[in-house]
């Protein structure tokens, strides 16, 4: 029987790649998402000996994920990728909206994933939750995204203790820019707010990078698949950083 993965976000970025990376491991792969067309995309990208099946469902909804799932019996990987990224400062009238969403996706979207699978994952099982390198760090208009990427820092800890006792390991990734559609989205509004060009904005945000260049969406999945193996079985609680040399903390 075929070793069973489950992948929120999967529509596209980190959680796609992950998703074909499994796929190409020989895994059966649930690939969740709020966008059906997306995951359909997924699902037509995987060549692999594995399965990709689609699940359009909302994280930040717990009934909805709760029914989503509850014909899964058992899991050997879990990867919260689901994310949003929206830009809030003090100052702006919809700071308050871009609290919530942003929370609500990123914070409440882990917490309700493992409410619903923890008794389900299989002994020796993994769990990997896409952080941030603004989960450590901080920059200005991204109070509600750096927030939200701290707290899931803090239950990577937790439940990485509380899960230990089944030799289920919990870890976190941190990326820094990543080359995806959700981070060419955030240039273009910062470009809209400095008067600047999302072309601009790039160049500077490789400059202030060590190796000068944005991680690729593969290259982060080929981390969060090794914190996923066998071989990763030592290695829990953990916040790895993959950011071509932007932050070392």
């Amino acid at each position: 029987m075929a070793k069973r993965a489950i992948i929120t976000g999967a529509s596209s970025g980190i959680g796609r790649e992950c998703a074909l990376l499994l796929d190409e491991k020989g895994y059966e792969v649930i690939a969740l998402g709020r966008n059906k067309g997306q995951l359909n995309e997924t699902v037509a990208l995987g060549s692999g000996p594995g399965t990709i099946i689609p699940l359009a469902v909302d994280v930040s909804s717990p009934e909805a994920l709760k029914e989503a799932l509850k014909n899964i019996e058992s899991v050997d990987i879990i990867i919260a990728s689901a994310g949003v990224c929206a830009q809030g400062r003090l100052d702006e009238a919809g700071a308050d909206d871009v609290y919530r969403r942003t929370m609500a996706t990123n914070v409440d979207g882990v917490w309700y994933l493992f409410r619903a699978l923890h008794d389900k994952i299989t002994p020796n099982g993994r769990a990997v939750i896409v952080s941030s390198g603004l989960g450590k760090l901080g920059r200005h208009g991204y109070g509600a995204y750096t927030a939200s990427k701290h707290a899931v820092l803090g239950l990577t800890k937790c439940f990485a203790k509380e899960l230990a006792p089944r030799q289920i390991t919990v870890n976190a990734v941190c990326p820094g820019w990543v080359d995806t559609k959700m981070a060419r989205a955030d240039l273009v509004h910062t470009a809209t707010v400095n008067g600047t060009t999302p072309e601009q904005e790039r160049q500077a945000a490789e400059e202030a990078i060590t190796l000068k260049r944005f991680v690729t969406a593969k290259e982060v999945a080929h981390l969060i698949v090794f914190l996923s193996s066998p071989e990763a079985g030592a290695i829990t609680g953990q916040a790895y950083n993959i950011s071509a040399g932007e932050f070392f903390a």
